[in-house]
């Protein structure tokens, strides 16, 4: 009978032949194509040397170099379940099913790897420069955002079903869903082409138009902004002409609303790659806690998604 070790390098070997004959089956199977995944690879095992570097180098530490529980997969094993789990969205019993595991090893894989990712991944551009810049203040980053030449930027909001939460039960009912629910933003660039700003994990029957005001006031007063009937009233947003009640719109506000939605419809594409891990769309499992980090690891994922399409 083969070991559990043999069994796990035998999974992984599996996942990484079905990269090399078959690409798009692969991308299909974790989100990312092969270079992507490559590149994300090479990012969390440089994370991990960090972390464990700071581990040795800890004020107090008694441990001696090299002691503790080693870890039973390499880095690119347990980014592979993680991918795994944010992708399709199975249960963790059913990837220790898979592995010939236990349930714990899998849940120790998943959450090592989530704060590497979140780290390696910002999720936004906003975020991003904030990281690779920090002395620079957010209000001179946004100021390059306002002198961006692309154009008006696309805001658009989705929910995500959530379990029935023990407290603060009506806070998280929308009525729209009939469920319970948390509410997520995104601001992308024109034609889609990157994300500039998210909300995460926001109560799910707060209003678009009240979630986006709030973006606003912290963000730059010259950014100009497209949107759906949700936002209608916001300063600097232009929204569709709304038929009037027993009337009709004329043949100039329907062109309008046409060429409008043609710009807008980029960031419902967005959302639609974000939805494709299935751990952003489908009712999610995890502690409420983890929510903002799961999410923000899929919105990290999807930015790099895009870099290689």
């Amino acid at each position: 009978m083969l070991s559990e070790r043999t069994m796990k390098q035998a999974f992984f070997n599996r996942l990484l032949h079905l990269f090399n004959a078959h690409p798009e089956q692969g991308k299909r199977m974790v989100g990312l194509g092969a270079k992507a995944l490559w590149e994300l690879w090479q990012r969390t095992a440089e994370a991990e040397r960090a972390k464990r570097l700071r581990q040795a180098q800890r004020p107090g530490r008694k441990r001696q170099a090299g002691g503790g529980r080693k870890q039973d997969a390499a880095v690119l094993g347990r980014l592979l379940v993680t991918l795994i789990y944010l992708r399709q969205h199975w249960s963790m019993q059913a990837i220790a099913v898979t592995l010939d595991c236990a349930e714990a090893t899998v849940w120790n894989y998943i959450h090592e790897m989530l704060p590497h990712l979140r780290e390696c991944l910002p999720a936004s551009l906003l975020e991003q420069w904030q990281q690779e810049c920090p002395s620079v203040e957010r209000a001179e980053l946004e100021q390059c955002l306002a002198e961006l030449p692309e154009g008006a930027l696309l805001v658009d909001s989705w929910e995500q079903v959530i379990p029935r939460p023990t407290e603060e039960q009506e806070e998280y009912y929308s009525g729209k869903q009939r469920e319970h629910t948390r509410k997520n933003q995104a601001i992308v660039l024109p034609k889609g082409v990157g994300l500039v700003d998210v909300v995460l994990g926001e109560k799910g029957p707060r209003s678009d138009s009240k979630l986006f005001e709030q973006t606003q006031d912290e963000l730059a007063k010259r950014l100009s902004f497209i949107g759906d009937n949700a936002y209608v009233g916001r300063c600097n947003t232009t929204t569709p002409y709304k038929k009037p009640p027993k009337g009709e719109l004329t043949q100039e506000q329907k062109e309008f609303n046409r060429d409008l939605s043609q710009k807008r419809v980029f960031v419902e594409h967005v959302i639609r790659v974000i939805k494709i891990f299935r751990v952003a769309k489908e009712e999610f499992r995890m502690r409420s806690r983890m929510y903002e980090l799961a999410i923000g690891c899929v919105c990290g994922l999807v930015r790099l998604r895009v870099q290689y399409v």
